[in-house]
Parts: C-alpha cells; structure tokens; sequence
C-alpha cells in the first residue's frame, strides 16, 4: 500500500542518506526508523502482510506524524 508522507527537507535528507549508506531503498529505510522508534514506546506493533497488495501493514493505534520520525532519526 502506498503511503503518503510529509517529511522536513533535513529530515528527508538524513533518510536518505541513510537509505544509500545501507543500501536500502528510503521506504525502507523510513519503515525501519518508524518500527525501531515505535518500539521504543512500548506500545504492541503488529507488522502483517495485506492480502491484495503483499505489502506489510502496520498498526499503531495512532497516526505518526513527522515530529516522530524526526525524533527517531535524532536519536540516532
């Protein structure tokens, strides 16, 4: 499922050149970031794949803005 997504420009900028360093693509690499930050609030993250699309769903129990990605790429 395609997501959009509004990220900072220096935001934007730090995923992807993190995405090149690790050689990801960035939707990876910002599922990842999203996944490992989430974590981190000790809230239950259930990743499952959606059966039309094949792509990994997740549910969260609210929306991710783009202070949170920010502040998961902060803390690395």
């Amino acid at each position: 499922m395609r997501t959009t997504v509004d990220l900072p420009p220096a935001v934007r900028r730090r995923a992807e050149e993190l995405a090149a360093a690790r050689g990801q693509s960035l939707s990876a690499t910002v599922a990842e970031l999203t996944i490992r930050g989430l974590g981190q609030l000790d809230e239950p993250i259930t990743i499952e794949v959606d059966e039309r699309s094949g792509f990994p769903v997740m549910e969260f129990g609210r929306t991710i803005t783009p202070e949170d990605v920010a502040a998961a790429l902060d803390d690395e």
